[in-house]
């Protein structure tokens, strides 16, 4: 069996941690979503907290970085899944993760960090596909149809969005995968927390390349969203929209944000790379006097303004990118969440010509977050607090937060 089984490092060994417990995985080695499940969380975090510092201490002014040791493991919270499908056994469809460093599949009979009932509607939907012989897309060869498989959880409502992704052309089967996919969701074990499948969506890629995530959504059957409700405030969250995919990440990410930005009543904010609101509808209810959301994603544009009308707040949305967007100069509060690769140099110039008074910035790299730090300090901002969220537990990946501001 491929285990990747580690030892105790040296330099750990004359301290021993008051919780060493680890999470077992039948499919920890092989599969590809895990690297340090066999590792103590506050190993872990420790490791974490090491490298970036290493990275932002020139940015840190002295201080350390903030964080909050779990009380165990963490497991079951990610609320996303997306399965590669390849080719199997008599042509038969195959779907799960890949495995670490190929792009073989790992067919998932549990996982320790997915949500268990999304879990099992993986195996459900490979199922489908199997039953009704549909044939999963080979790039060399240029046949076949399936892409993969995905599907999100709002794990407020339980509510579930399911969908298959494919290669564009028509997808005879679609409806009767839907029709079977829901039939199957509702014979799934209910659990301690009920889920539904609310709707299941036809995803259509023209890339080849490995990367799974559609370019459109088409419904199959029922809804094209879920609804989740976190924070006393309902969120809709259509398949084309970014949602964060830890359970917790009210607690881990939102909260410590909001305590980051202080008193906001009567604040001018605006939220780049808004999303569905999260961020910005947060800060209203907390007494924002306005907030602008700038996203130029259109599936999370109509989202937001939903959102906005739904929890009865005046949030005005601006769809644009944010480095071209046009909005109130010099806000009290200037909230940035860009992707993996951070803000880059039109990112922060646009920041910078905004003038805010303050800043918080949302990473989920720590080596992006640090060239976005050195940009912005060079440019006249001084960075007063950083705070490490550990949305991605068992893996590498960090998500950050930093606030900082204008310089007199």
């Amino acid at each position: 069996m491929n285990r990747r089984h580690r030892n105790r490092p040296p330099h750990r060994a004359n301290h021993p941690e008051p919780d060493t417990t680890t999470l077992e995985c039948p499919h920890f080695g092989t599969c590809g979503g895990c690297s340090l499940l066999d590792q103590p969380i506050r190993w872990q975090l420790r490791d974490k907290l090491e490298r970036c510092e290493a990275l932002l201490t020139p940015w840190l002014n002295g201080q350390g970085i903030a964080h909050a040791l779990p009380d165990r493991p963490p497991r079951w919270f990610r609320t996303r899944l997306l399965y590669p499908v390849r080719t199997g056994k008599k042509g038969l469809a195959i779907a799960g993760l890949y495995e670490f460093r190929t792009n073989a599949i790992v067919r998932l009979e549990e996982c320790q960090t997915a949500d268990p009932w999304l879990t099992a509607l993986g195996r459900a939907a490979e199922g489908v596909l199997r039953e009704l012989r549909i044939p999963a897309f080979d790039p060399e060869r240029s046949t076949g149809k399936v892409v993969a498989l995905q599907a999100r959880l709002a794990s407020g409502t339980g509510e579930v969005l399911a969908g298959v992704v494919t290669q564009p052309g028509e997808f005879a089967a679609g409806r009767e995968f839907a029709e079977r996919l829901m039939s199957a969701a509702r014979r799934l074990p209910r659990g301690a927390r009920p889920r539904e499948l609310v709707g299941v969506m036809h995803g259509i890629t023209a890339r080849t390349d490995g990367f799974l995530l559609p370019e459109r959504h088409l419904p199959l059957r029922g809804r094209d969203h879920v609804l989740d409700r976190r924070d006393d405030l309902t969120f809709r969250i259509s398949a084309g929209s970014f949602y964060q995919i830890h359970a917790g990440a009210s607690a881990l990410l939102y909260r410590p944000a909001l305590e980051l930005c202080g008193d906001v009543r009567g604040q001018r904010v605006v939220d780049g790379y808004g999303g569905v609101g999260t961020f910005g509808l947060r800060l209203l209810r907390a007494g924002a006097a306005s907030v602008t959301i700038v996203e130029d994603n259109a599936s999370a544009c109509r989202d937001a303004e939903h959102n906005a009308r739904i929890n009865e707040l005046p949030a005005t949305v601006v769809r644009a990118p944010f480095a071209k967007a046009e909005f109130e100069a010099e806000p009290d509060l200037l909230v940035v969440d860009p992707p993996r690769s951070g803000l880059g140099e039109a990112g922060v110039d646009r920041v910078l010509r905004a003038r805010p008074r303050r800043l918080l910035h949302v990473a989920c790299d720590a080596e992006s977050m640090a060239s976005d730090l050195e940009n912005l300090t060079a440019g006249g901002y001084v960075t007063r607090a950083v705070r490490l969220c550990d949305l991605f537990p068992h893996t590498e990946h960090v998500e950050l937060l930093a606030l900082l501001e204008r310089a007199p």
